[in-house]
């Protein structure tokens, strides 16, 4: 697995980090620092990161586990915060309670949005990684996983911006709509590994 390949391998992993991080840049209303911006982007790239080390490291040790219910837990997670935006958005109160920017929902939106990840580090422990080729397979593999955190991270501050550019349009509407494309995203990855996978 060549550098162009890591790539493409990290793109095709960020497309649910950019799909959540768009749903919920629209529940920002506009309000939302920065610094806050790049923690919740640089949490979804360290779990994006993170899972596929951890599927190296263990290689097939546990992948029957995982592959078993990886699809439940990711639709449960994105299931349940994406009710809570609708619900919230619902509310009569002018204020949005559901802030997918609290520390412990971001790291929840990391997990869910990285566990197919996971699978994807066993697959890198079977194959030979040469983005630098003649270097040792620890460094190759640091440099993929790096490749894979840094693609997510870049996407998913991209997603929160356009999300943020919807929300000052939409207002309310934007955060019901975060909250359904959430719940059509854990949808998604429910179905397609109990029926096509």
């Amino acid at each position: 697995m060549n550098l162009i390949t890591v790539i493409l391998l990290a793109a095709g992993l960020c497309f649910d980090s950019f799909a959540v991080s768009l749903s919920c840049g629209m529940s920002s209303n506009g309000t939302v620092e920065k610094s806050v911006y790049i923690r919740f982007a640089s949490i979804l790239g360290l779990f994006q990161g993170a899972m596929p080390l951890i599927g190296w490291s263990i290689a097939y040790k546990f992948k029957p586990y995982i592959e078993s219910c990886d699809h439940w837990i990711a639709f449960i997670l994105l299931g349940f915060l994406g009710y809570k935006m609708i619900k919230d958005s619902l509310s009569a109160d002018d204020d949005v309670h559901c802030n997918p920017f609290n520390f412990n929902r971001n790291c929840l939106l990391g997990l869910a949005t990285s566990i197919d990840a996971l699978i994807t580090g066993v697959a890198l422990a079977v194959v030979s990684v040469q983005i630098i080729p003649g270097q040792s397979e620890i460094l190759n593999i640091m440099l993929a996983i790096s490749i894979i955190a840094g693609i997510t991270f870049i996407s998913s501050i991209s997603g929160l911006y356009l999300g943020k550019t919807a929300s000052q349009a939409l207002g309310k509407k934007a955060v019901m709509a975060g909250g359904i494309t959430l719940i059509l995203i854990g949808t998604k990855v429910l179905v397609e590994h109990l029926f096509f996978i």
